[in-house]
């Protein structure tokens, strides 16, 4: 039987609307059971002493294994208390351990969530939606992380590490174990109070890293997917937290100088060009009750965020790059409208980054909350000009709603970018999460963008994209996703990002995972079948094709090994230039590669991860290896990088190409309020060796001192005309931001 596939927009324009009217009229919210937790009068000190009296009023929580044997105790002694004032969350943790000597603990730096250390904390959903949570945490050596959780975790940046909030946190050890406290202030969690109550979620643990096994509450097991589900919480109520309006506000000094090398305009020669630079600055973030804040950048600054990993693209898709900056960090799960793995709507770094330079940005405000169901979100930047772009302005509107039970969801967006100049592109967008039943989720989404010089026709779907997806969330026994999408020939978010242009895809990935049990050694398998087609919109012809059979099986002891063969298929209509100088003429190509993995558990002192293809590519032949290793030397020292090589041969036009890529990380932490961290980057095809190397002195939570040093090298100067610089361009800067408290 034939597949129309231009029927299939049609009706999916049709069952979005229709549910939209339905889901908008219903909202139906689940009952369970919801549990208390002790209030307390008394002072509790935050030094990782549990020696206050209160604690062992306190019963502690039901902990229990989920891996590697679900519903068994611990293997060591673990207790977790909460309590709870007007004014703070608490947390203890007793992780008692027979051979304290030989307690994990690799990591003193601030945010360095690994499992090559052991750790103890919560996390919290604090607007109780099943599906945002914040996450807390201390390791035996002092060091803190903290995370914000989006989209119960589904997706690759669902778990943002770089958020980071004001929050007390302490550790000690002896000879029975190691002991943790943590204190959350509610106004570092967004809340919603109802009839004089608030509800959250929470979900504790404790990682025993020697044998790779998390101790839990409340219980859970592998099948029910990652621990940091906010789906998966426990429900608890609080009476009696006030809200309170904090004013927090961090202005910034910067200088430094920035050196660059520029071809002149005869193209004879690299000019040098060298600036001193100082800015002055502030972000201020004012709390609008317990259910609110509003965020102000003035001269918004990012010279302290670390360097993007380099990637070496040997596709025809546009390389996807993550957002590291923290100012928009806060609450971006909000403004998520994602179209599967990479496409999105928004893309925060649209904003300051302009061809991969940042650009000055003026200012901006950003104002979140929710209020009876609704959750609403505004961000709004100014940017400076350059060189023949405007000064341009960025404005996002979200709205989400829940409907129907806890975990469904319905809401909009809008985006506008424009100069101000009669130069504009706007977008808008809505969109549906639902849990169908159980475990089962469908989600669709459609958006149109309006860009000046275009028809905008808002009857076509020249400039719209949809996207249908459904999938089960639960590991156990038969999992799938499947969605579809179609972008049209005219859709353009310009604060977005989007893989490729006027398209249709069908994505599906099925497993089925097996659990052996306790006796096994093996924790988990799963054969797996996952598919890809891409078609062009304008011909319907099968433009991409990539078709995976794989086997991947986790180990109780923390192994982890993934076999896989692979068919491509890719239809060129013009000639196509991939990275090393590699171009491929029109025509259809089909190849396969056989592609496999190792990781070794990660609680090891040494940790590497190996993987390898080999096949053919195009019309020739493709070798790749990847080799990241990572070894902690002391807490105080660890290394770690990654090194890929490409090899690649083309027999029929008697062409062989070598492409490298390698990255060396060293973290030296002093303490756990100074850290020294280095990214050194070598790149065989732009034959440049890149370097970031950072200083952060961090005395108490808002007050930052930042040196930082970023520049290349190129090597072999004299394989371009003019001879090119020694550097193409370095910086050195000094920044210090002091947090004020009103």
């Amino acid at each position: 039987m034939a597949i129309h596939f231009n029927r299939i927009p049609r009706l999916c324009i049709k069952i979005l609307l229709f549910l939209y009217i339905i889901l908008f009229s219903v909202n139906i919210l689940a009952q369970e059971n919801i549990l208390t937790i002790q209030k307390i009068d008394s002072k509790i000190i935050i030094d990782g002493i549990i020696d206050e009296p209160i604690w062992d009023k306190i019963k502690p929580l039901a902990i229990t294994q989920k891996t590697p044997n679900a519903g068994d105790q611990p293997t060591q002694k673990t207790e977790i208390r909460i309590a709870y004032d007007n004014e703070y969350l608490y947390l203890s943790g007793r992780c008692y351990d027979t051979e304290p000597e030989k307690i994990v603990a690799n990591v003193k730096k601030r945010d360095h969530a690994t499992k090559n250390t052991e750790w103890c904390g919560f996390m919290i959903d604090s607007y109780n939606d099943r599906e945002n949570a914040l996450a807390f945490f201390v390791t035996p050596t002092g060091s803190r992380f903290d995370a914000a959780l989006s989209n119960d975790l589904v997706g690759p940046n669902s778990f943002n590490v770089s958020w980071n909030a004001y929050w007390d946190g302490a550790s000690t050890r002896n000879e029975l174990g190691w002991f943790a406290e943590i204190r959350v202030p509610f106004t570092t969690l967004p809340f919603e109070v109802i009839d004089g109550k608030v509800i959250m979620g929470i979900t504790s643990w404790r990682y025993y890293a020697r044998g790779d096994e998390i101790d839990i509450f409340p219980p859970s097991d592998l099948s029910m997917g990652d621990e940091f589900r906010p789906a998966l919480s426990q429900r608890f109520v609080f009476e009696g937290i006030v809200p309170q309006n904090p004013i927090h506000i961090t202005p910034y000094v910067l200088g430094g100088f920035e050196e660059t090398n520029i071809l002149n305009d005869k193209t004879s020669e690299y000019e040098n060009v060298s600036k001193f630079k100082r800015e002055l600055g502030l972000d201020a973030k004012v709390a609008l009750g317990s259910n609110a804040t509003l965020d102000l950048t003035i001269n918004t600054d990012f010279a302290q965020v670390e360097a993007d990993n380099q990637q070496i693209n040997l596709t025809r898709l546009n390389l996807f790059f993550p957002e590291k900056r923290l100012f928009f960090q806060e609450r971006a799960s909000l403004f998520n409208f994602d179209f599967g793995v990479s496409d999105r709507l928004f893309h925060s770094r649209r904003i300051g980054i302009v061809d991969g330079k940042q650009t000055r940005i003026y200012g901006g405000v950003r104002a979140i909350g929710k209020f009876g169901g609704w959750e609403a979100g505004v961000l709004t930047m100014q940017t400076a000009p350059q060189g023949d772009l405007n000064s341009e302005n960025f404005g996002v509107v979200r709205l989400r709603k829940n409907v129907l039970n806890e975990n469904s969801t319905v809401g909009a967006i809008v985006t506008n970018r424009g100069d101000f100049k009669n130069n504009y592109n706007s977008v808008y967008g809505l969109d549906a999460n639902l849990r169908i039943f159980e475990e089962n989720y469908l989600s669709l989404r459609w958006a149109q963008s309006f860009t000046n010089q275009k028809e905008n026709k808002i009857s076509s779907l020249n400039p719209t994209k949809l996207f249908m997806e459904i999938s089960k969330r639960n590991l156990q026994g038969f999992t799938y996703v499947v969605n579809y999408g179609r972008a049209g020939e005219d859709y353009n978010p310009a604060m977005g990002f989007e893989q490729r242009e006027n398209f249709s895809q069908l994505n599906y990935d099925f497993s089925y995972n097996m659990f052996p049990g306790k006796n096994s050694k093996t924790l988990r398998y799963s054969p797996n079948f996952i598919g890809s087609h891409t078609w062009g919109n304008q011909t319907n012809k099968l433009e991409s094709r990539n078709l995976i059979l794989g086997f991947t099986m986790f180990s109780k002891a923390g192994w982890f090994y993934d076999l896989s063969l692979n068919n491509d298929k890719e239809l060129l209509y013009e000639p196509l230039s991939l990275s090393g100088g590699i171009e491929l003429e029109q025509g259809i190509y089909e190849f396969n590669s056989i592609n496999g993995m190792i990781q070794t558990p990660a609680a090891n002192k040494l940790f590497y991860l190996i993987s390898g293809s080999v096949g053919n590519f195009y019309d020739g032949k493709k070798t790749t290896i990847m080799i990241s290793p990572s070894i902690n030397i002391t807490p105080d020292l660890s290394i770690g990088g990654s090194f890929i090589y490409n090899y690649l041969t083309f027999s029929k036009k008697s062409i062989t190409k070598h492409i490298q890529l390698s990255r060396i990380n060293i973290l030296y932490t002093y303490s756990t309020k100074l850290t020294f961290s280095a990214l050194v980057q070598h790149n065989s095809i732009t034959k440049t060796l890149a370097g970031n190397f950072r200083i952060r002195y961090n005395p108490k939570e808002g007050n930052d001192f930042y040196l930082v040093y970023n520049g290349d090298l190129n090597q072999n100067r004299n394989r371009e005309i003019p001879i090119l610089p020694i550097s193409n361009v370095q910086t050195i800067l000094l920044k210090y931001s002091h947090t004020f408290h009103l």
